[in-house]
């Protein structure tokens, strides 16, 4: 953490010279054919073979267009609920054998959003000869939203507003919806409107939506009818949201229309002609968004993927487009290429037991269980464990204690990842019904599996197997009644064949529920692919996305003390920390949108002199030091001695082994709770200084390293706060520093990133002296 404070110092005293500032830009490096490479941000993995800078490009417009179309419509929440990857083509011909088939054809498309429970994926081409790929990207994001959002909005629907927002221009600061696409409203005046009845009635396998001479009318009514909701009249917006939360109750596009807009499909068809005839489609101009700022919250780390892991990427993309046996080759081709590299095992393990071929499945999910991995693999893991010994019926008599032993680790791993999915609860419950052991425990996991999904009444017959085995007749005959009338005749046959048990003896019904008589493994929920979705509900006025801001206690949170251990053993750990005497650290910095390739050096030495240079447009030269006793900084203005909070803070932060006594350095420190920023859980820790304003650190829940840090900067009399992310933690002997920063000041984003750092190597002592 050290590094990027003293960054922010030095940036600090250069912001005192009042350096000029300029609007971003994009900039453009030459094509680089032949090798994949990825960028992270908040929100997005992107990967390519296409040119580095495109790469960026798309990333930046998709954070960009993430915060623009939140505004638009109005949710609570525009945050996907998994990850979200990008993958990006250099052109068609590369892209041809990744689309999605209709008809066991490749459909003719220049982009393609698909869903998953553990991944989105959003693929495009590049090809100039295909459809701007910012339409196509802006296009396919819409249906990740939509997706997570508004779930059950119906296909002309979710086209529709793609096809609006994919239109989306951005000007300076300012961004135009609704711009006329007079492709569709040449085409739609030229040919007759479908009703509207057939129009809410295609699905993704109809002609209309697949058919390339019949898809347009469907693409081209979407949209115009969508247009003609939202921004046909004045005042339309708070009748289209009021229309998107009715459909994402579930109500049908019909009534949702008539109650949201007091109108009847056969008025909103004749109006809908007369809007197209007449031709003025108003557009909607948005004002207040700010690129540069936002382009800092993306927080962007590049990197280059090897041969196996551009393989992997793409494996899994045509496993989400049910393309199993192409996915195969993809998988085995990787793990051929980079044994050691997990995630096609896992990816192979959780296809074949989709696919119910479990020994299979076993030999890859054994692998994959190896390293960490996510809550799904190891809950995969263990179903499959589950499945050794288990009749043609689906009828268990009992499981080894080692099988049994390494299901229950497997499952509590997988529910400290996701404490929320109940069929590891469920599974964990069963294992201990069918081995006649912890039925205490067993009961507490089927309670809570029936919390999380009281939909499944296999979880309630569950539980009450357990009350019978643990001799609790009375919660098993509360638990069993309701479902004797269950719609479901399975449900009810067997809730009712369990409650004639509870006439029998104690003896008897203990029997039924041992693990020495046969236990159903149809209480269980067989995976299988699903795609995850969120409801979201209330309304607002404003929007929230996942940057931090919201923080949520428990009680299972862990103390200051364990997260602060964590968090330096994730650096390297104290030993690895202490044998760094001095440290050497040179590299670039860019100012966003104003000047590339400037540089900075930063010299640290034990106990607490530290040294940091920056070179860079518009700021000249600045260097920020303290020789132990004295804090300076010498600028083009000539030098300064630093005195009250600017002096506290260099003071505190030159001390090379600051990371190892945290709690000595600030008067208090305390967990504010958990958060998430983009897609990734974090802990939130308030750090009190001395003297000076409260500063925040949220460490990342899987790695406990920073992910950012909120402090406050001192400009004279005056304060602002500052947002710092910490991308591409490496290792350094033994210790691990992110080589990737960026410093969002008010108005001025600076990225860092690090080209070499150096331990114990010898400095000269006056470089520190003012």
């Amino acid at each position: 953490m050290k590094i990027f404070i003293a960054l922010f110092l030095a940036v600090l005293c250069a912001l005192q010279g009042g350096a000029a500032q300029a609007k971003p830009r994009l900039f453009t490096a030459p094509q680089s054919r032949g090798t994949w490479r990825s960028v992270r941000t908040n929100n997005l993995f992107v990967i390519g073979d296409a040119d580095p800078e495109k790469l960026r490009q798309v990333a930046a417009w998709l954070e960009f267009f993430h915060s623009s179309f939140a505004l638009l419509v109005s949710r609570n929440v525009l945050d996907a609920s998994v990850p979200t990857t990008v993958i990006i083509f250099r052109d068609d011909a590369s892209f041809q054998p990744f689309k999605p088939l209709y008809q066991g054809r490749t459909v003719n498309i220049a982009g393609f959003f698909q869903p998953g429970d553990d991944v989105n994926y959003i693929a495009l081409s590049l090809d100039p000869t295909d459809k701007d790929p910012y339409s196509t990207a802006f296009h396919e994001y819409v249906h990740l939203h939509l997706k997570d959002n508004v779930p059950n909005a119906p296909l002309w629907l979710n086209e529709g507003l793609a096809e609006l927002y994919g239109s989306l221009q951005f000007s300076g600061n300012d961004a135009l919806l609704g711009a006329p696409l007079f492709q569709y409203i040449r085409l739609l005046r030229e040919h007759e409107l479908l009703p509207l009845t057939t129009l809410f009635s295609v699905g993704t396998n109809s002609p209309h939506y697949n058919e390339q001479e019949k898809s347009g009318i469907f693409y081209g009514e979407s949209w115009a009818l969508v247009h003609y909701l939202m921004l046909g009249e004045r005042g339309r917006q708070e009748q289209f949201k009021r229309f998107l939360q009715q459909v994402s109750r579930g109500d049908a596009a019909e009534k949702a229309i008539q109650d949201s807009f007091g109108t009847s499909l056969p008025m909103l068809e004749q109006d809908l002609r007369s809007y197209v005839r007449h031709g003025e489609f108003a557009s909607q101009r948005l004002s207040g968004i700010d690129p540069q700022a936002y382009a800092s919250y993306t927080a962007m780390q590049r990197g280059t993927l090897s041969e196996g892991e551009a393989n992997y990427y793409l494996g899994d993309l045509l496993l989400h487009l049910h393309r199993d046996s192409d996915a195969e080759r993809y998988f085995k081709q990787t793990i051929a290429l980079d044994p050691s590299f997990i995630p096609p095992y896992a990816a192979l393990g959780r296809m074949y037991t989709y696919q119910r071929r479990y020994a299979d499945a076993k030999k890859y999910l054994q692998k994959a269980t190896s390293a960490p991995q996510s809550y799904l693999t190891h809950y995969l893991y263990a179903y499959v464990l589950s499945t050794e010994g288990m009749s043609s019926t689906g009828w268990i008599k009992d499981y080894t204690p080692e099988n049994a032993a390494l299901m229950r680790d497997n499952l509590l791993r997988s529910i400290k990842l996701a404490p929320d999915y109940a069929p590891a609860h469920a599974l964990l419950a069963f294992v201990d019904l069918v081995r006649e052991e912890h039925l205490d425990e067993a009961a507490e996991m089927a309670q809570k599996a029936r919390q999380l999904e009281p939909s499944r009444k296999n979880h309630s017959l569950l539980l009450a197997r357990i009350h019978i085995g643990r001799s609790d007749l009375t919660a098993a005959r509360s638990v069993l009644e309701p479902l004797a009338n269950d719609s479901d005749q399975a449900i009810r046959a067997e809730a009712r064949d369990l409650l004639e048990s509870l006439t029998q003896t104690k003896a008897s019904n203990r029997s039924r529920a041992s693990g020495t008589a046969n236990v159903n493994s149809a209480m269980l929920p067989t995976p299988a692919p699903t795609t995850a979705s969120r409801l979201v509900s209330g309304e607002s006025s404003g929007v929230e996305i996942n940057d931090g801001q919201t923080v949520q206690k428990s009680n299972s949170l862990p103390s200051v003390d364990e997260l602060l251990a964590k968090y330096v053993e994730a650096l390297g750990g104290a030993a690895a920390l202490k044998a760094v005497t001095s440290r050497v650290t040179r590299g670039t910095m860019d100012v966003v949108g104003v000047s590339r390739g400037g540089k900075f050096e930063i010299y640290a030495q034990a106990p607490n002199k530290n040294l940091t240079t920056i070179e860079a447009h518009p700021f000249g030269v600045v260097k920020v030091g303290y020789n132990g006793r004295t804090g300076w900084t010498r600028s083009a203005t000539g030098v300064r001695i630093l005195k009250g909070q600017e002096l506290a803070r260099l003071q505190r932060d030159a001390d090379i082994y600051g990371d190892l006594a945290l709690k000595n350095n600030y008067s208090k420190i305390t967990l504010a709770g958990m958060s998430k920023i983009g897609y990734r859980e974090v802990y939130v820790l308030d750090l009190q200084p001395t003297a000076g304003a409260l500063e925040r650190l949220y460490l990342d829940a899987q790695t406990y390293l920073p992910v950012r840090v909120n402090t406050t900067e001192i400009l004279g009399a005056n304060s602002a706060q500052v947002e710092i992310y910490l991308d591409d933690w490496r290792a350094v002997d033994g210790v691990k520093y992110p080589f990737s920063r960026t410093q969002r000041y008010p108005k001025l984003t600076l990225t860092f990133t690090v080209q070499e750092i150096k331990h114990n190597v010898a400095i000269e002592a006056n470089i520190f002296e003012p």
